[in-house]
């Protein structure tokens, strides 16, 4: 039941900072950087991943709410760092989320849904590769300043590893896989 309201609290808050940046699109906090765009794809679409799994395949004896939770923690945080300004006021606190959305997507591979540690290990830094892509093209091509300079995708990239490294090494040993029919 606790990690069912933790869940239900991540999605309010993301809701928030949705709210947030639509009715504030120039705050300097987010301006140009497609931040309501954003949002509204992961309150949209990515935020809900495993509750549409879950409704469609029935994968789950229960409902992960635990892993559901981890899932989230990565748009919270992300989200987060933009609310409170955190991107633009420490230079790199970038490094935190990227650490911990590449890590945290590679734990919720092998957790809920069965992934071998290295498939979840190569799964992850590829979705986080795709996602710094994205940033790249979206400077280019849209206008937006979301990469700092030549130092920045690197570190982002070396942060993404450090986190699928050692989200893959600890979740065997610190959470259980969630049940699936497998």
């Amino acid at each position: 039941m606790l990690l069912a309201a933790l869940n239900l609290l991540l999605r309010m808050h993301i809701a928030w900072f949705l709210y947030e940046v639509m009715t504030m699109p120039d705050d300097p906090r987010f301006a140009g950087k497609a931040i309501p765009a954003r949002n509204l794809a992961i309150v949209g679409g990515a935020s809900l991943v495993l509750p549409a799994v879950q409704l469609l395949t029935r994968r789950w004896k229960r409902y992960p709410w635990g892993w559901d939770a981890l899932h989230l923690s990565v748009y919270w945080l992300d989200m987060a760092g933009n609310s409170f300004d955190l991107y633009d006021s420490y230079t790199h606190f970038d490094l935190i989320p990227h650490s911990h959305g590449a890590g945290a997507m590679a734990a919720l591979f092998w957790g809920a849904f069965g992934m071998r540690p290295l498939h979840a290990f190569l799964l992850g830094n590829g979705l986080h590769g795709a996602l710094e892509l994205q940033e790249s093209l979206t400077d280019v091509f849209f206008g937006t300043h979301n990469v700092r300079a030549w130092w920045d995708q690197p570190g982002d990239l070396a942060a993404g590893l450090v986190g699928t490294t050692l989200y893959t090494l600890l979740a065997p040993r610190l959470f259980r896989r969630a049940a699936t029919r497998a």
